[in-house]
């Protein structure tokens, strides 16, 4: 379940230099999977957009790319985890696991 265009290894979060915009509210996203799958995964590869920070306790000063920013995702059906709980309309994400999706051309 892949037609993702977003280039794979450009920083999760932060400005783009390639046309790809990096995370914020507004953005259209996709949830990666992890390289070892878990029992909270989601199934499959879900597509959402951001409508807000995640937690705020979890957020650090020192900058977006810092392991613990996490972003509120809206997703565009309800998704639910691998272990079978849901379906959630939004979720807290790490920003490590979200890809922004590459905008629409004219």
């Amino acid at each position: 379940m892949r037609k993702r265009g977003a280039k794979e290894g450009r920083p999760a979060d932060g400005p783009s230099t390639d046309g790809i915009p990096g995370l914020g509210v507004g953005v259209q996203v996709y949830v990666r999977e992890r390289e070892q799958p878990a029992a909270d995964d989601w199934v499959g590869e879900p597509t959402g957009v951001i409508v807000a920070p995640g937690d705020r306790n979890l957020r650090n000063v020192y900058g977006p790319a810092d392991g613990f920013t996490t972003w509120t995702v809206s997703f565009f059906e309800p998704q639910r985890r691998r272990d079978g709980r849901g379906p959630f309309e939004r979720a807290v994400i790490p920003a490590a696991l979200l890809v922004a999706e590459e905008p629409l051309s004219d």
